[in-house]
């Protein structure tokens, strides 16, 4: 164990996130260019890995919040990756594959977290902590007291994990004027998260040099109480939702926590230091998890979804997995599949835009993705919805992920697990 955790100390930082360090400077935010160099070469552009590429995207100057369009508010020239190379500077391969060339396929399974040898749990405890508790040297959050003014952006220093939290905060919150979101209530709810996960495994493995790295799953519908929240995983808590001193989680500090869900206002700290809360099952009105034949119905939906693409439609696969469309029996439960997980523990799981605070959100939504994965396999010839002015901005088929370098389409996630290198196994335990 000590030999292991020496191994991490001296492991290189090595990330990438977002923002990218060299795409945060004056001069790349007044020339609105995002390419940084490769090996001596924007994009990589000499080694034939990417080039510095202009969109064609109409620019305005009367939008009320940044996330919108993205990322044609920050720039207009970014990198655009050739091949299976992939990255904001186009360094990194593509999801599934490996390699200074990037031509080896690489192939991952995902396990159910009991099934975890002791040394692959130990390993992605550790690493966890490292990827929280070490500060980034190439990449920034961007923070914000007003969304619609760009004097008053600030990019601030991060770990990994923080950077993480970052990404989901900055996608889940509502868009200012509008209450609608570009990860949730809509098509792209699984498709962001999917490759929300894809990008931290990727991250990880490129800190650590471990290939082998992988988010497991924890299949909630195995047991009527949360069997993770022990100090055998982590972390189990008291009285008052605190989590045991025995447990890593127990010194995690939550970012972006203080800001009361205020619309225009991104990751504004004060210094007031706050803990990960957890009570699992403590609201009475969230106080089961879903059961194996709740995701045998989920999956049975053969619409994938519809208009008008948010919370309230019903027989949709996506809205029903979400859990917003709650099934009507004698449990008469208020939210169901996903979002009633995240109510279950009555904490910072919680709370939408911060639950990432909460590292049981990353294998509670890697079960999620197995579902999805399950339902495409039942439904092989599901496609995502054709752009309507009827789904939320953001989650249209062509519309880039916020807020993902290099730029990636919502619909292209719409695609087995094995083509971005990964695979779930069967539960065993």
């Amino acid at each position: 164990m000590l030999q292991f955790v020496m191994l991490l100390l001296l492991l290189p930082n090595s990330l990438d996130a977002h923002f990218p360090k060299p795409c945060t400077t004056d001069e790349a935010l007044n020339t609105k260019t995002c390419c940084p160099e490769w090996e001596g070469s924007p994009c990589g552009v000499r080694a034939g890995r990417g080039e510095c590429d202009s969109y064609n995207k109409i620019q305005t100057t009367d939008y009320i919040d940044y996330r919108e369009n993205w990322p044609f508010h920050f720039y207009d020239s970014l990198c655009r990756c050739h091949g299976n190379f992939d990255g904001f500077d186009c360094g990194l391969c593509k999801h599934g594959f490996k390699g200074h060339h990037c031509n080896i396929t690489h192939m991952t399974k995902r396990k159910e977290i009991h099934s975890l040898t002791e040394e692959e749990k130990t390993k992605f405890f550790n690493y966890l902590e490292y990827s929280k508790t070490n500060i980034s040297s190439k990449y920034s959050i961007l923070t914000s007291n007003d969304t619609s003014k760009e004097s008053t952006l600030k990019f601030i220093n991060a770990s990994l994990y923080d950077v993480y939290i970052w990404m989901h905060y900055y996608a889940a919150k509502p868009l200012k004027g509008t209450g609608r979101n570009v990860a949730h209530e809509g098509p792209a709810f699984p498709f962001w998260h999917r490759m929300f996960l894809l990008f931290f495994e990727r991250e990880v493995r490129e800190m650590t040099s471990d290939d082998s790295f992988f988010i497991p799953y924890w299949n909630w519908t195995k047991s009527d109480h949360c069997d993770i929240c022990n100090n055998d995983y982590f972390g189990e808590s008291d009285a008052t939702g605190l989590i045991s001193p025995q447990s890593q989680f127990s010194k995690w500090k939550p970012i972006c926590d203080k800001d009361n869900n205020s619309l225009g206002i991104i990751c504004i700290q004060d210094l007031k230091e706050n803990s990960i809360l957890r009570n699992p099952g403590g609201n009475p009105t969230f106080n089961t998890l879903p059961t194996s034949g709740d995701v045998q119905r989920t999956i049975e939906v053969s619409n994938y979804d519809m208009a008008e693409y948010n919370k309230s439609v019903k027989h949709s696969f996506r809205n029903i997995l979400e859990g917003y469309d709650v099934p009507q029996d004698f449990r008469q439960l208020n939210s169901a599949m996903h979002n009633l997980v995240h109510h279950y523990f009555n904490g910072t799981m919680t709370g939408l835009p911060t639950a990432v605070n909460d590292p049981i959100f990353m294998v509670h939504h890697s079960f999620v993705d197995k579902i999805l994965e399950e339902w495409m396999d039942a439904h092989p010839d599901a496609t995502y919805p054709e752009n309507s002015d009827t789904i939320p901005e953001g989650q249209k088929a062509d519309d880039f992920m916020v807020p993902f370098f290099p730029l990636v389409q919502n619909k292209y996630f719409m695609d087995h697990t094995i083509t971005f290198g990964y695979k779930y196994a069967d539960d065993d335990y």
